[in-house]
């Protein structure tokens, strides 16, 4: 998994955020955050940089298909050209 900057993590929890309207708080931190965040936005940070790892796994296996059969027109192509 490529590795991200604590900038594209936190940036990404601010969208999110804004997407679901999630209010500035606290109410999140016990409930996705490890209990040590100040506020909503840190404890959506947190849980993106854990969750990334397990969505890169999850898309790698949906992927596989779709990249064979990519390849396999990428292949035919260059086959009949």
């Amino acid at each position: 998994m490529p590795k991200f900057s604590r900038n594209t993590y936190r940036r990404l929890a601010s969208a999110m955020q804004v997407a679901l309207h999630i209010p500035e708080g606290d109410a999140l931190v016990f409930l996705i955050g490890r209990g040590t965040e100040s506020n909503n936005l840190a404890a959506l940070e947190t849980w993106v940089k854990e969750t990334l790892p397990q969505l890169e796994e999850e898309c790698g296996q949906a992927a596989l298909p779709y990249l064979m059969d990519r390849l396999e027109r990428t292949l035919d192509q260059w086959g009949a050209a």
